[in-house]
């Protein structure tokens, strides 16, 4: 009794950690958010930070985790900072839940089988591991593309001179750029996919130095 007792006390206390630690990892997700780097790409397009905390909170607790600061992160920047009319907003939600939940199921399913500690089965163990982070950008990459070619460009268009403005601008990053189709293509997607290699290499390393110290 004593023993079942304790028992549900170590997980009520874990389950209030993983609580806090979700939401500040959430506050320092919006933070993050709120940092400039002086280069954008495309002139609209800057790589930030502030998917790393859901990346670490994903590994840790699972893609839950990761989509609840996603949500913070973007919830409080639509209430306070956005100026797209939360459209913005809720398409990152979107892209970063498209890269989240595959990496967190997968990651998941890698903790639950038990290997021997071979050579060969640390090998498999790092090439599933890249696998894993592999699925979850692409997933992001073509759920941005998506995106972006039916919704963001189109809305953005119609504040900043129309299509034809908006693909000119572009182009003078790229000059390959000619319409909407080349500019998702050859102009955001590969910026997203290195953002998302970026994330994901800081993320995994960040999280492996968290781990068995505050995480």
């Amino acid at each position: 009794m004593k023993t079942n007792t304790v028992t549900n006390q170590n997980k009520r206390n874990l389950s209030t950690k993983q609580m806090v630690i979700i939401s500040m990892f959430g506050a320092l997700s919006y933070v993050l958010m709120l940092f400039h780097l002086p280069y954008k790409h495309l002139g609209f397009l800057e790589f930030e930070f502030s998917d790393v905390p859901a990346v670490i909170a994903t590994l840790t607790y699972g893609p839950l985790a990761g989509i609840i600061i996603e949500l913070i992160k973007n919830l409080v920047k639509a209430l306070t900072a956005s100026t797209t009319g939360m459209i913005g907003e809720l398409t990152n939600f979107i892209i970063s839940c498209a890269y989240v939940l595959p990496v967190g199921l997968l990651y998941n399913l890698r903790n639950r089988r038990k290997s021997d500690r071979t050579e060969k089965s640390k090998v498999m163990a790092n090439a599933y591991l890249i696998f894993i982070f592999c699925v979850g950008v692409i997933s992001m990459s073509v759920i941005a593309a998506l995106l972006n070619y039916f919704i963001m460009i189109p809305l953005y268009a119609k504040f900043f001179g129309g299509l034809d403005g908006v693909i000119g601008f572009a182009s003078k990053s790229v000059p390959a750029i000619k319409d909407l189709a080349s500019m998702v293509i050859i102009g955001i997607t590969p910026f997203n996919v290195v953002k998302g290699a970026m994330i994901s290499i800081i993320g995994y390393y960040t999280y492996r130095l968290l781990k068995g110290r505050i995480i």
